[in-house]
């Protein structure tokens, strides 16, 4: 009897945009495919890059070509690159898994010309939608059902959530530690009968976070996600939960703006540190509630102390498995 073949773990994708030069750590400036071989050279576990491509109608768009007819394009000359004409290219970089592609997210994070878009695990072929999961129960927080599943999003009398979701491109199921540390810490704080009006969800992904935080009681949340290529999908979300009219999509974070309740980002720690100044000047500075994930155990105490400093508080450290969440709550007031 042949026994079944255990499935491959899919790919984990990073997406990035990439001027037409990067300068790399030791400051030598390169081009886009000296890059890239700077990066096979170094990222571990990396199975291949789509540098993407451009279409003849979008390269006549973008003042490429002057029209975007092509009569004959095997006649077309041998030299002609539109990918590597454009000023910025978006590209993918796939690898084995999760942890790989968060170690290369490291690497380039601090490089001038290079930017994360965001990090997904791959779904299955053909962009088929994904096969159904069934319900997650997360200690602390609740339950996350599948988009498609009966119901409405809710908080029973015992304080236990239920949303739902479909995750389309964008990370967060619920299946993974670093959300379900999240989602704990969002619900202990209104089990806390902490202020939880503004809320700002920083690398939203599918937005179960942002959604979250609305069917626990948030008035209003800013769910940043720089990959528009999730933005569908994380519409989709927020509407079958009911919440499409208090989470309000962007792609970049505000400039300026009334302090949040809580800023919640579960994204890469090498991010996290970049933007460090940034997300502690969007917190409430009395009462307000800093939630930091999308750490490995051995990743938290740079974090911590970086984000520590510029508080001035020490953070309460939660975790499972092999991850890491950061909650740091400024002065009561």
């Amino acid at each position: 009897m042949n026994e079944a073949v255990p499935a491959a773990p899919p790919p984990w994708i990073v997406a990035v945009a990439i001027d037409t030069c990067v300068t790399l750590p030791d400051g030598v400036v390169v081009g886009r495919d000296e890059f890239h071989a700077w990066l096979w050279a170094r990222a571990e576990g990396l199975l291949g890059i789509d540098e993407g491509t451009v279409t003849a109608i979008d390269a006549a768009a973008s003042g490429l070509v002057p029209a975007w007819m092509v009569i004959d394009t095997a006649a077309a000359p041998p030299d002609r690159d539109w990918v590597g004409d454009l000023p910025v290219a978006h590209a993918e970089w796939w690898f084995s898994d999760e942890r790989s592609a968060r170690h290369a997210a490291g690497l380039v994070a601090d490089l001038a010309g290079c930017r994360i878009r965001g990090i997904r695990v791959d779904e299955p072929g053909d962009h088929e939608r994904s096969a159904p999961f069934g319900p997650v129960a997360i200690p602390g927080f609740g339950t996350v059902r599948a988009a498609g599943d009966e119901g409405r999003a809710r908080v029973d009398q015992d304080g236990e959530a239920t949303i739902f979701i479909e995750p389309g491109l964008g990370f967060g199921t619920g299946l993974h530690e670093t959300t379900q540390l999240c989602l704990a810490a969002l619900a202990d704080r209104r089990r806390r009968n902490r202020r939880f009006d503004r809320v700002l969800d920083h690398g939203s992904g599918s937005g179960i976070l942002g959604i979250a935080a609305v069917v626990l009681g948030a008035a209003w949340v800013d769910a940043i996600e720089i990959d528009t290529s999730v933005h569908a999908a994380l519409s989709d979300n927020a509407r079958r939960n009911g919440v499409d009219g208090r989470l309000h999509l962007a792609r970049d974070l505000p400039c300026a703006t009334e302090p949040y309740d809580v800023v919640v980002a579960n994204i890469v720690a090498a991010v996290l540190l970049e933007q460090a100044a940034v997300l502690c000047g969007h917190v409430r500075r009395r009462g307000g509630e800093l939630v930091l994930s999308g750490l490995l155990a051995d990743e938290l105490p740079a974090v911590a102390e970086r984000f520590a400093t510029l508080l001035g508080i020490r953070p309460r450290i939660t975790k499972r498995g092999m991850w890491g969440c950061l909650s740091f709550v400024t002065t009561s007031g």
